[in-house]
This record gives C-alpha cells, structure tokens and sequence, in this order.
C-alpha cells in the first residue's frame, strides 16, 4: 500500500513552505467572506495542480469538517424588523462557508416566547446558539452558560451587516474552540 500524500510533500513538490500548502489546501474565510489567507492566484493553481497530480487526500480530520455540518439556533427579537432581516442574512451568509446550518427562532420580545426557543433548540443539541436578550430578562441566557453550549449575544450597533460580521466571527471562534476540544463554558459577550 503507497504511503499517504501529505501536506509536506505537497510543499517539497511545489516547492512552497508547508504553511502555503496548508492555507491553500484550507481555504479559509474570514468572517466577511475573504480569504484568510492571501496567496496569489498562480500560487494557489500551482499547489492545487500539484496536489491533483500527486493524489492528495485531506487526513480524516479535515474530511470530518468538511462534511460535519454545525447547526446554530438563532434567537432573534423580531422577524419584520429590518435590522434583523439584514442582520439574520449576512450572519448566514457568513457562517454557510463554514459548514453552518441556522435555525432561526423569534422571541417577539416575550420572555416566555424566548425560553421555549432556548429550551427547544438546547433540546435539539444544537451546536452552539446565538440570541439576542430580551431587556431585563436573564434567566435564559443563565440557562444556556449553565448548558455549556457555547452561545453569543450580538453586540447592537447602527449598522447590522458589521454587527453580523462580529457575531459570525466571535461564533466561529467558540465552534472552532469546541471543534479543537477547548471547553468554553462561558457566554461571549
């Protein structure tokens, strides 16, 4: 049986550092839908041919990411409002690339309405939540950092596209902790 492919014989074929193979091989993006990595396009055609010439499978790990798909329950305030319909579509379009699924619930502002969701979506395992408090009420979110489901409240600002991007990145941060089995029990405010 032939030895695997790695990383490193991709680099040493390429003739790149490891760390270029591995940025390219990623393909990461931040939080704002860019590459993580800057690396010439030539650059990264070349390490991609030469990965398909040499037959480079990404390890278990990598495959296991790829097709794991996170599920996030999103706790938003109100569907109609406009901040939160553009907030809710960027916060998905940004986190989609990284293999997240978002259930969406609505509170209406009822602290009632709000613990049924957080008891709902703790119910279903999700993966991690993000919601948005009701004013006054802090008895559910108290009940998701009790969970250990790593959880953000959005930060409020006049623009919701930079708000989503700030929650898409803080998420992915927690899910990448959890993916790495740091445990973070606390509530990222």
């Amino acid at each position: 049986m032939l030895k695997p492919v790695t990383i490193k014989d991709i680099a040493k074929e390429a003739g790149v550092s490891v760390a270029l193979v591995s940025f390219v091989m990623n393909n990461r993006l931040t939080a704002e839908g860019k590459p993580k990595y800057r690396v010439g396009e030539a650059t990264r055609q070349h390490i991609l041919e030469v990965a398909r010439r040499m037959h480079y499978r990404p390890v278990e790990k990598v495959l296991r990411r790829a097709i794991r798909s996170l599920v996030v329950g999103v706790i938003l305030p109100d569907a109609s409002a406009p901040y939160y319909g553009q907030f809710a579509t960027r916060l998905e379009k940004l986190t989609l690339t990284e293999g997240c699924t978002l259930l969406f619930g609505y509170s209406q502002e009822d602290p009632v309405r709000l613990e049924r969701l957080a008891d709902l979506f703790l119910s279903r395992k999700v993966d991690a939540m993000v919601v948005v408090p009701i004013p006054g009420e802090k008895e559910t979110l108290e009940e998701i950092r009790r969970s250990g489901l790593p959880c953000v409240v959005p930060v409020q600002e006049e623009d919701p596209l930079g708000a989503a991007a700030e929650c898409a990145s803080r998420l992915l941060r927690l899910l990448q902790d959890q993916d790495n089995n740091v445990i973070n029990n606390s509530l990222s405010l």
